[in-house]
């Protein structure tokens, strides 16, 4: 235990303080909501979990226990502030700038073992921290990227014309399907030096000429060749059902579609001339909550090591993106040549891309620009006019 929390702890008071941490050392073993592990998996992801999880207590002196827990977000906001709930939760990097805010967060810059900047890709490292607080670790990502249908495309487009090209040749309903959904355009809409929200600078680019080039860029060349229904389950039906040599979504899509019967490539987005794409990602990681401040040692030591262990451990990184399509974040696994050529495609457009904003903000930003982008390409309205539009009524929302 560090110099740092020691003083804390001291400074809680004697005897009395000591008896009431040390009622914290139930939370290892009672499971349900007074466990020290929050998470709100998935029934196959649980299963990973608790199976690593005994593994982690097998092989060290500790004993601690995860709960799935449901409205995961309500639930500790409720909890943390009562001084209650987790330890650590995991979940995706965006929920880290509002929980700062909230003061739900234990800063282990001076606690972590690991060398955070060589351990993670840059951009895994960069989105567990905010204001120089280390807030948690990473253990896998997520991004959009060109998946293709490898029997009707013989090599994937290393351009965006050489993309279009295959569109216009292959004889399929549509050359493309594509979600209209922020998330999974980004990449476009930021391929010209445009960022729809900087939370470093606090500035609003929605409405700037780079990011209206984005969207044009989309429509013409995109949604030009999608289905009309911009919904993420037509899209993906399209694919699925061989009527697009190509689609632009996530790892999470591919189990369901090689069980359709589809063989599927996966390469980063094609770039557009004068431009890179730049999708969003999402990191995920296991939070440290405030709640590590007034803990024990045996419960600190515990949470700390396991956040340590889970998101520095080979196997878990290659068993989460073999099982579950989460892309690796920890470097030894991504330079050590044994990820899968799908894998490997989505962590280059990890490497392309720029983690969302983590600050509370951006909630604000997705809906409106949402909006925009089917208005523009179900109803023909202007892109430039549109994104104005959107800017101000987030500018108005955030008061």
């Amino acid at each position: 235990m560090t110099m740092q929390r020691r003083s804390v702890l001291k400074s809680i008071g004697g005897v009395a303080g000591g008896a009431a941490l040390a009622g914290c050392t139930g939370l290892f073993t009672s499971g349900g909501n007074d466990a020290a592990l929050w998470h709100d998996f998935t029934d196959a992801e649980k299963d990973t979990v608790d199976g690593f999880l005994e593994q982690f207590n097998d092989e060290t002196d500790h004993e601690i226990e995860a709960s799935s827990i449901s409205n995961l977000g309500d639930q500790l906001e409720t909890a943390l502030p009562s001084n209650d709930g987790p330890m650590s939760f995991a979940w995706a990097h965006d929920w880290v700038g509002k929980e700062h805010e909230d003061g739900n967060l234990y800063d282990a810059t001076d606690d972590i073992d690991v060398d955070v900047d060589s351990t993670y890709t840059e951009v895994a490292a960069g989105a567990v921290r905010w204001e120089d607080n280390l807030y948690g670790l990473p253990y896998g990502a997520e991004t959009t990227a060109l998946l293709y249908n490898k029997d009707l495309v013989d090599e994937p487009p290393e351009t965006a014309d050489e993309m279009v090209s295959i569109m216009e040749r292959v004889d399929t309903d549509y050359g493309i399907a594509c979600p209209g959904e922020v998330y999974n355009i980004s990449g476009y809409l930021q391929a010209f030096g445009g960022v729809l929200y900087d939370a470093g600078a606090d500035d609003l680019g929605v409405d700037s000429d780079e990011v209206v080039e984005g969207l044009e860029f989309a429509r013409d060349n995109i949604y030009e060749h999608s289905p009309e229904d911009l919904q993420i389950d037509g899209n993906v039906s399209v694919f699925q059902d061989g009527n697009a040599p190509f689609i632009i979504t996530g790892p999470w899509n591919i189990s369901g579609f090689s069980d359709a019967g589809i063989d599927v490539g996966v390469t980063t987005l094609p770039a557009p001339n004068g431009g890179e794409p730049t999708p969003y990602t999402g990191i995920q990681m296991w939070y440290f909550t405030s709640r590590l401040g007034e803990a024990d040692d045996d419960v600190f030591d515990a949470t700390t090591a396991w956040g340590e262990w889970y998101t520095t451990t080979k196997d878990v990184a290659t068993t989460n993106a073999e099982e579950h399509a989460l892309i690796p974040v920890l470097t030894e696994v991504i330079e050590g040549g044994e990820l899968s050529d799908q894998v490997k495609s989505f962590s280059d457009s990890v490497e392309m891309g720029m983690a969302m904003p983590a600050n509370s903000k951006m909630d604000a930003v997705w809906a409106p620009v949402k909006s925009a982008i089917q208005n523009v390409v179900g109803s023909g309205n202007d892109p430039q006019s549109e994104l104005e539009s959107a800017a101000e009524e987030i500018r108005g929302n955030w008061g």
